[in-house]
């Protein structure tokens, strides 16, 4: 019998860390995070991190552990998620995965896409193809070679045009060749993957409070004490450190600030709905009731009860 892992997705502010930390004291588990920012550490009111409280009621992992100076990866994550959860389950546990961020999800379940080098004069050259044939052009090109991967990137969205023309280009394969190639986990547990669904007004409501608080809490000390050491590349894409650091210097005012955060916030949400909408084997669980529906589930599964 597969071991289990039960994912805990959703948009941000949709509760997860709170439903994870429920559900594992349920069901005996673990949480692994699945953020791609809460991995840091020094950033906890920035990412939004589980609190003190949360963590001192379940074990956690990936939380805070690497400095904002030092770059992450997806394979960097997949290494250290891997790892976690053989040893959640090796000490009779269950890992549940929590987080909201895509890639990571997808990456440690299908497996990360090995593609080669970027080649600057190929790209250069396929540039200059769409300069002067047009976008369409170079999609034609990859509608002929790839019709599968043609069919997943919209045709104005030239990077990933110019980048899938790239793969074949330099391997001799097409970039749904090179995705057969991959493997992930996936196929070694027995996963349940639960998104947690909340109405749309109620989302938007707790996302205006959660930016209120942010503040109330001392964001902007955080981010004082992060513009003055080195924050890597991948660090520096935390949602909120632009705008706050804008503040900070002076060139926009607090009310600004907390608007532009909030509406970035709401849209970073809307990103995450769209991505979660096209997940295959995705059970959405209303919110206020997820924890008894996974327990079920989980019950179903192994014959725990819950």
């Amino acid at each position: 019998m597969k071991p289990i892992l039960v994912f805990i997705l959703g948009p941000t502010a949709s509760g997860k860390s709170e439903v994870a930390v429920r559900l594992a004291e349920r069901i005996g588990g673990e949480i692994i995070s699945c953020d791609s920012m809460q991995v840091y550490s020094d950033m906890e009111i920035l990412t939004q991190a589980p609190g003190k409280d949360m963590v001192s009621r379940v074990k956690h992992h990936l939380l805070g552990v690497i400095k904002p100076e030092e770059e992450f990866s997806v394979a960097k994550f997949i290494e250290l998620a891997a790892g976690a959860i053989e040893d959640i389950l090796s000490r009779g546990k269950i890992p549940v995965l929590s987080g909201g961020t895509g890639l990571y999800v997808k990456a440690l379940l299908e497996g990360l896409f090995s593609s080669p080098p970027k080649d600057k004069e190929l790209r250069e050259k396929l540039e200059r193809e769409a300069l002067e044939k047009g976008n369409m052009y170079l999609y034609g090109k990859l509608k002929k070679i790839d019709p599968e991967a043609a069919s997943g990137i919209d045709p104005q969205n030239l990077r990933r045009v110019i980048r899938a023309l790239e793969v074949f280009e330099l391997t001799g394969k097409t970039f749904s060749e090179k995705k057969t190639e991959t493997k992930g986990i996936g196929d070694r547990y027995n996963v349940g993957l639960f998104a947690l669904e909340v109405p749309r007004d109620v989302l938007i409501g707790r996302i205006e409070k959660r930016v209120d608080k942010m503040f109330y809490s001392g964001l902007v000390d955080e981010v004082k004490e992060l513009i003055g050491r080195k924050v890597s590349l991948t660090a520096s894409k935390a949602l909120g450190l632009k705008e706050v650091s804008c503040f900070v210097s002076g060139e926009i005012g607090s009310d600004e600030v907390k608007e532009e955060l909030k509406i970035k916030t709401r849209q970073y949400a809307k990103r995450q709905m769209t991505w979660l909408r096209a997940v295959n084997h995705l059970e959405w669980v209303d919110a206020e009731r997820a924890v008894d529906e996974i327990v079920f589930d989980v019950a179903e599964r192994s014959g725990f009860a819950g």
